[in-house]
């Protein structure tokens, strides 16, 4: 009668609503604690009672409700469960709150063996919600602050994915050799425990280490574990990560129509489970595939899809930074800058992913020396240079010296000639043929601004030839 509430549908199945929530938070807060906490987990009961075969439809209510009551392990349990459900559905945000909640609660749970796997399992699923908010350094804490406890388990099959975990992040800071390492003893400790999905994961980070190192032939070898483990047991995740990784060593070595098979295949599959996730990151590497053959309007057009489904923010830089590129080799230079620039500010932001932010600065780059920006283009190499030299990362080394060689073609022919010389001494190492043509073709144009037409000649030949 006051209007305090609204009455809906009809006794019994009515339910009723507050008018305005400031009387909910009054009548909330006029309870007492206690009494709170027991209305909350009333709650909680009521709903596994009423639809036990759906409590996933529920997960996130129940977390709210055991949250707030004082049946903390109900609450870790459900916020577990909402976490994953969150990450399934590409809500990352969502996702890492269930996460930071659940483990703020398990630090007031005594600490049973069952509490201690549990805090270990909460950590491993929460890989991709990291990779996709940009939050290794956040991460890769929580894995060094917990790594005692994970050995101290004697769980193989969950010490294996943590270590892969802590292998993706040594992977993205562009510490590939440490990675390599950690990644190995993850897919060994998952093989030997029959963890083939994990195992799958390590495999993926594998490949993608090995491709940024130049090591090509270990990315091909991989490929071949990745689908033996993919195919005892699939998880579209760590598939289409790990095709990346072979589109990219295909692209660098310049088999371009086995790069464009291998994006097409993760594409394809990605389609087939509606993850908008992965088919933004199957997209966006399948355009960077097709810039490096040349073929722009494909290019263009899978970069275009990348940002048409990418769901957050890690998808939308990536396919920034592909859609970028694209447009800077497609003859519109400044369109591409102005993307490649906005993919910048998130990497900036979160800080040491190495493995991103130097094949970025690098397009950057060569997007400003299309735009004829010789000078910022030069700036922005050298960045991406020193990067890629700190890193080891040996294609955008030789990419980097490359296209520094060309700009001081026009006033520093001493610089030229030491550039674009590491150019072809690393591209011939990593056997990056196309690359190595194009560093051919350069310097034989610098011979002939010397002067120099039989040397000329033959530094022209052998890019024509390849």
């Amino acid at each position: 009668d006051s209007e305090l509430l609204y009455e809906r549908g009809i006794y019994p199945q009515s339910t009723y609503v507050f008018k305005h929530a400031l009387t909910q938070d009054v009548a909330y807060d006029s309870l007492l604690l206690k009494r709170r906490k027991e209305i909350h987990e009333e709650i909680g009961a009521v709903i596994e009672a009423q639809y036990p075969d759906r409590l996933e439809e529920y997960h996130e209510l129940l977390a709210y409700h055991y949250g707030r009551s004082v049946n903390a392990d109900k609450a870790v349990m459900y916020l577990d469960l909402a976490n994953q459900k969150a990450a399934k559905l590409n809500a990352m945000d969502e996702a890492k709150a269930y996460f930071d909640e659940a483990m703020v609660l398990l630090d007031a749970l005594p600490e049973t063996e069952e509490n201690r796997q549990r805090r270990i399992s909460l950590l491993v699923n929460q890989e991709f919600v990291v990779e996709l908010l940009f939050k290794f350094q956040e991460y890769y804490d929580l894995l060094i602050r917990y790594e005692p406890l994970a050995r101290e388990l004697e769980n193989p099959e969950l010490l294996g994915a943590f270590y892969g975990r802590l292998g993706l992040c040594h992977f993205a800071f562009g510490h590939y050799d440490q990675g390599i390492q950690t990644l190995t003893k993850a897919a060994e400790l998952c093989e030997a425990a029959g963890n083939a999905e994990d195992a799958g994961h390590a495999y993926a980070y594998l490949i993608l280490s090995h491709s940024d190192r130049g090591n090509y032939d270990r990315v091909l070898a991989l490929k071949d574990d990745l689908h033996r483990t993919m195919e005892q047991r699939f998880n579209v995740r760590w598939y289409v990560r790990g095709l990346s990784g072979t589109i990219n060593a295909y692209s660098y070595l310049g088999r371009w129509d086995e790069a464009v098979e291998e994006g097409k295949k993760a594409l394809s599959v990605a389609e087939e489970f509606s993850d908008n996730s992965m088919i933004s990151i199957a997209s966006s590497h399948l355009s960077l595939g097709y810039s490096w053959k040349g073929d722009l309007d494909k290019a263009v057009e899978y970069g275009e899809l990348g940002i048409q489904k990418a769901p957050t923010i890690g998808d939308k830089t990536r396919a920034h930074r592909s859609l970028g590129w694209a447009l800077c080799r497609s003859g519109k230079p400044n369109s591409g800058i102005e993307l490649l620039t906005a993919a910048i500010l998130p990497i900036f932001q979160a800080g040491g992913f190495m493995a991103f932010e130097t094949p970025l600065r690098c397009y950057l780059g060569e997007g400003y020396w299309l735009a004829g920006e010789e000078e910022k283009a030069r700036q922005t190499l050298e960045k991406g240079l020193k990067m890629a030299e700190s890193y080891g990362m040996k294609y955008y080394l030789g990419f980097a010296h490359r296209i520094l060689g060309e700009i001081a073609m026009k006033k520093k022919m001493d610089q030229a000639v030491r550039h674009l010389e590491k150019s072809i001494a690393i591209f011939k190492e990593i056997k990056a043929e196309n690359n190595l043509a194009m560093s051919y073709a350069g310097y034989g144009r610098l011979h002939k601004q010397q002067g120099e037409i039989a040397q000329a000649r033959e530094y022209l030949t052998k890019a024509l030839e390849i």
